[in-house]
């Protein structure tokens, strides 16, 4: 082989490993960018009516509600929604955080209230029973999630 084709092979081997890094490059940032979108979508809030919606379709599933009981629930729920974001939009910008929150609970609780009124007896045990495992996961998911926060700190 003389110089001339060597040289050649030099650069051909060069193209296309620049072609590779530009084509991983350019990969990357475009899945960093799908995946920025998917976040900002999920982030956005449901409205009442789809709050409302999905609890009581849940609801549903899980004890077994007939379609007037379907109904008052939805209702329910969806007077609660929307009570909430009332409260939520008219105290955003106060400092005190506390009242929000007493009259948030006041909510959930009249919501609580209406809601058992609604079920019967087997129901109520149910749902009281979903929530509880649902509560236990939600906490094991956030107990996991600073573990691992913890772990990055200690690599650091």
């Amino acid at each position: 082989m003389n110089k001339t084709q060597i040289l050649n092979r030099g650069i051909a081997k060069f193209n296309l490993l620049s072609l590779v890094l530009l084509l991983a490059a350019l990969l990357f940032s475009v899945s960093n960018t799908y995946s920025q979108q998917d976040k900002s979508e999920k982030k956005q809030r449901k409205t009442p009516e789809e709050r409302a919606q999905k609890r009581a379709d849940k609801m549903k599933e899980k004890l077994s509600l007939t379609d007037d009981q379907h109904k008052q629930i939805y209702d329910i729920v969806l007077s609660q929604s929307k009570e909430m974001k009332s409260v939520w939009e008219s105290s955003k910008n106060d400092q005190d955080k506390t009242a929000r929150r007493d009259k948030m609970k006041a909510i959930r609780e009249a919501g609580k209230t209406q809601i058992n009124s609604v079920l019967d007896a087997n129901q109520q045990q149910l749902w009281e029973t979903h929530k509880k495992e649902m509560k236990e996961k939600h906490k094991n998911k956030k107990h996991k999630g600073k573990k691992n926060k913890g772990s990055k700190k200690e690599l650091k």
